[in-house]
Order: C-alpha cells, then structure tokens, then sequence
C-alpha cells in the first residue's frame, strides 16, 4: 500500500507501521506519512536465530562474526529494508541479504543465521527452536496518506474529513 500511495494510485490507505517503514527505508524521500495510529493488528518486527547459536543479543552476535564463525552473516527477511538498516544501525558487517515471503522461520538454521522478522507472541517463533535476540521496533495498522494529496486544493477538504473520522473512530474505542 505505501507504494501505491506513493505514486499516486491512492490518497489514502490501510497497512501496517512494518511495512510503511519497510517503504520509507527504501524510499526516504516518499511522500507517504502516517496519519492515524489505528491501534490494532500489533505485531513487534524482531531480530531471530537459532536456540544453538550462542548469542543473547545483537553485541553477541557481532563478536562472532568479528571472529570469523558467520561471515558473512546470512539474514532472511521479507523486511529487507528494514533488515539493512537494522545491521548498518548496528555496525554489523559482512551480511548478506536473503529475501523471503511467508513462512520466513523455516530459513533458519540451514539456509539463514538471523531472521529479521514479525511476531505477535514469539511462540511460532518458539516452536521452530528460534530465540528473539532484539526487538527493533513495535508495528500496528495505521492510516496512511500522500502528503501531496493531503495539500492539493481539490482534495484536502476529503481527505481531511475522512482522516478526522478514522481520528474519532480510534478515539471513541
């Protein structure tokens, strides 16, 4: 949805933060913005690997690719924007990126060390004897909207009616 808000296919739409972010990571310059916080669909976007791998969190895991034992560090995401931010963020180097869609916790330990990936409680992620070692940020779905849109002349007066109603909406819940 970011993107066709973006290019002007919609002036308004519903996704997830995750992904909002995912498209302004590779986009910077969009006019996408987030325009109401809708406060359901909340998932955390998490840093995962394996129970067998000796690591706690993110420090741990670059000392092992500082040591030679992951590099370059494999990581799977459908995230992958966020996923590169996340490593750059962090110093992380050497990685390699993996794109994923779906059941992104099968990639782990064969095919991937790290899953840059979405959970609402972890126990999927448990199950599949994967360990969080970070929670990079917390999503939920959100209205969206094109900043140009929202300022044209023609339409401002719309859309700013349908925003004060999401507005409410969310409020009187």
């Amino acid at each position: 949805m970011p993107l066709q808000v973006a290019n002007g296919n919609f002036d308004l739409a519903i996704t997830g933060k995750d992904w909002l972010l995912e498209h302004l990571c590779r986009f910077p310059s969009s006019p996408v913005t987030e325009l109401v916080d809708l406060g359901f669909g909340q998932v955390k976007v998490v840093a995962v690997v394996s129970y067998d791998l000796p690591v706690a969190n993110v420090d741990n895991l670059k000392q092992l690719i500082q040591a030679g034992k992951l590099s370059p560090l494999r990581v799977a995401s459908e995230y992958i924007n966020i996923a590169d931010k996340y490593l750059r963020d962090n110093h992380v180097s050497q990685y390699q990126l993996i794109p994923t869609w779906g059941a992104s916790e099968a990639f782990l330990p064969e095919d991937a060390d790290l899953l840059i990936e979405n959970t609402q409680t972890g126990k999927t992620l448990a199950k599949h004897n994967l360990k969080i070692i970070d929670t990079i940020f917390q999503s939920a779905a959100c209205l969206i909207g094109n900043k140009n849109s929202l300022e044209s002349s023609s339409k401002k007066e719309k859309l700013t009616s349908m925003v004060g109603i999401f507005s409410r909406a969310v409020k009187s819940n």
